[in-house]
């Protein structure tokens, strides 16, 4: 849906947890269904496709942070909130919060597609020996908060900070236990098996790099 915004449709902001997507879906649908409308002579198909196709990505963490990418214009940039201010408004330590580990996964996943590029160009050059310490020193953040290497993909990432941010409480164990249960419950078998391949071939990047 080219020049349109998802968000918008929905009603709702880009600060979104996934339960306020879905309850925004649920509302619009029961208020724009084609069986409730069409005893009014009013055909609400095409508003009823244009709210599904819109939950369809934004309820979809791999689609919501591509489509997020695409209408910031700068890779990794989700619009969610000032990565320096807290609800208040006050300037907060960026140390204690959830945002230095997407930060780090963030930086991670940019260093491993670089290097995966010259890789494939068989360039191993000093800069891959670069990329390499560089590598480590956003693992060792991830690391030192006990995030296990297979969350680690922006795109998981991605959802912990949404999730985060819903209630900036909450500790890294407790997301990661969020994450698995959303996964469990709401990923297909052939979409859990995407989202396996794609940190397992993640990981498997890290570890070649490292090794360089």
């Amino acid at each position: 849906m080219e020049n349109r915004n998802y968000y918008d449709i929905l009603g709702v902001s880009t600060k979104a947890a996934p339960d306020e997507i879905t309850a925004a879906k649920n509302a619009l649908a029961k208020q724009y269904h084609p069986d409730a409308n069409i005893k009014n002579g009013i055909d609400t198909t095409d508003k009823m496709q244009e709210i599904l196709e819109a939950y369809n990505i934004l309820s979809d963490t791999v689609k919501r942070a591509e489509y997020d990418r695409e209408i910031s214009g700068r890779r990794q940039d989700m619009q969610t909130f000032d990565l320096k201010s807290g609800a208040s408004g006050q300037e907060q330590s960026e140390e204690e919060t959830f945002v230095t580990y997407w930060k780090a996964a963030g930086a991670l996943y940019e260093i491993i597609m670089e290097s995966n590029e010259l890789f494939r160009q068989k360039e191993e050059t000093s800069r891959l020996a670069q990329l390499s310490m560089q590598a480590l020193k956003h693992i060792l953040i991830l690391k030192d908060a006990s995030i296990p290497e297979k969350y680690w993909h922006p795109d998981i990432m991605n959802w912990l900070l949404f999730t985060w941010y819903k209630n900036r409480n909450m500790t890294v164990a407790y997301l990661l236990t969020m994450y698995d249960e959303y996964v469990k419950k709401s990923a297909s078998p052939v979409e859990k098996l995407k989202l396996q391949g794609r940190s397992h071939r993640f990981q498997h990047s890290v570890k070649r790099l490292i090794k360089f």
